[in-house]
């Protein structure tokens, strides 16, 4: 049976322009000017985007069902557009080898309704990758801060061992780049401080030590770097050199985009990130480099955690924060206030996560894809509510605001899934990396 998507307003072959789309057996078969089906959607005073890509989630499972599960955030993802995510590896047990990387896999195989790749993460021990694990996974993950246990790697050794693996195994090296070092110092320095000055402890310098000692690693091993939520100045000007010479990507998010340390004092722990939310200053760099093509990744580092982990002290509260739901609301909205274009949306959120992180079939309305669509209405205006969000904690930090620009449907390889604000049907998960 053909589905049809008539009246799109898309980008198609590097242009906006009005197409109807057909689709085959989960496949776009047809790009036309009016096509033929027995089933359609009218997507007139609609845009259509490629199903969006976020390769940067913790989808926590398994081990911390009470914040996520695959069930709430596939639901969430298909709310916020996205059809593709890669989750991060720490889990519990962590995802550090073969063993509990298949683990994970049944789990998320019964579990998911969007396509998903899963990292393994580089540890202490130092574990030896199989040339087979490279059908199985997204990318390497490498905790130079914020982990516990085994995936928080300081030792240098170790380090350049998971680059030497990365390049080995043809995968991206995915960093979390925060100098664990410099934020030992700092937390003496800032002992019994709040989240103030969270900023002040987890800093641009903190970054900068991290993605400088990554970028050299990189050089050496010659293995592909991306550098996850880049948050300051200063590590984007150490990162440079490294974007320009095509040897290395790096992602942001909405938090470090739309949010500065002053939101945090207001918001409380709530906006409790790693790396921290920083200042005007870096805030304005991250949209510069952004918009000049310098980042090439929004990633929404979708991190959720309960509502009473988070109202614990400064110390104890979890750091992260949910943001697959409101990503695209958010980056539509800037798109209304002429804060970003809509070719630099598809390049961010679909185009170059797929080039980046090898994920075929996806990212582009091109016959031969998975028909994977995000539908929005540019010029719906709404609040951004946590009455209304799937995801499993129930909190957005974005609670409250006006934005212009909604999802209005998500189609995941032919079949709507997302629709009206409900869940239509749940299609189910394929691996991007065939390790199924």
């Amino acid at each position: 049976m053909t589905l049809v998507l008539q009246n799109c307003k898309t980008f198609y072959r590097g242009k906006i322009r009005q197409v109807d789309i057909e689709v085959d057996e989960g496949k776009i078969s047809k790009v036309c000017k009016k096509g033929k089906g027995f089933e359609n959607i009218n997507c007139k005073g609609l845009f259509v985007f490629p199903g969006l890509i976020d390769v940067h989630v913790h989808f926590r499972v398994p081990g911390h069902e009470h914040k996520e599960d695959w069930n709430s955030a596939s639901a969430a993802a298909l709310h916020g557009g996205y059809t593709c995510v890669l989750d991060m590896p720490n889990n519990n047990p962590p995802i550090i080898d073969e063993r509990t990387l298949d683990k994970k896999m049944k789990i998320v195989r019964r579990k998911a309704f969007v396509d998903y790749g899963l990292y393994i993460g580089a540890s202490k021990a130092s574990r030896d990758f199989s040339i087979s694990l490279a059908k199985k996974i997204a990318g390497i993950k490498l905790y130079m801060s914020s982990a516990q246990g085994e995936l928080l790697v300081t030792d240098e050794r170790i380090k350049r061992k998971a680059f030497e693996k990365a390049a080995l195994l043809k995968k991206t090296i995915a960093v979390h780049a925060e100098d664990e070092k410099e934020i030992c110092k700092m937390k003496e320095r800032f002992r019994g401080f709040s989240i103030r000055e969270h900023h002040l402890i987890r800093n641009d310098k903190s970054e900068s030590i991290a993605i400088e000692n990554a970028a050299k690693l990189a050089e050496i091993t010659g293995a592909f770097l991306h550098v996850c939520h880049v948050s300051s100045k200063l590590g984007l000007e150490k990162l440079e050199p490294m974007l320009k010479a095509g040897k290395a990507s790096c992602g942001v998010t909405p938090h470090h985009l739309f949010l500065t340390e002053k939101n945090v004092a207001h918001i409380g722990n709530m906006a409790k990130a790693n790396p921290s939310i920083k200042t005007e200053e870096d805030r304005k760099a991250l949209w510069l480099a952004l918009n000049s093509g310098l980042v090439k990744i929004i990633e929404s580092d979708h991190a959720p955690h309960s509502l009473s982990e988070k109202n614990l002290d400064y110390d104890s509260a979890p750091a992260g924060i949910a943001g697959i739901e409101t990503t695209l609301p958010l980056l539509l909205d800037a798109y209304n206030k002429g804060l970003i274009s809509l070719k630099k949306i598809l390049d961010c959120c679909c185009t170059n996560p797929s080039k980046i992180f090898g994920i075929k079939r996806k990212g582009a309305i091109e016959v031969g894809n998975d028909a994977d669509f995000c539908i929005v209405d540019l010029h719906k205006k709404h609040k951004i509510r946590n009455d209304e969000l799937f995801t499993k904690c129930g909190w957005s930090v974005f609670e409250g605001k006006n934005v212009k620009g909604a999802v209005e449907m998500t189609i995941i390889r032919g079949v709507v899934s997302y629709a009206n604000g409900s869940i239509v049907e749940q299609t189910k998960g394929v691996n991007l990396f065939g390790g199924d």
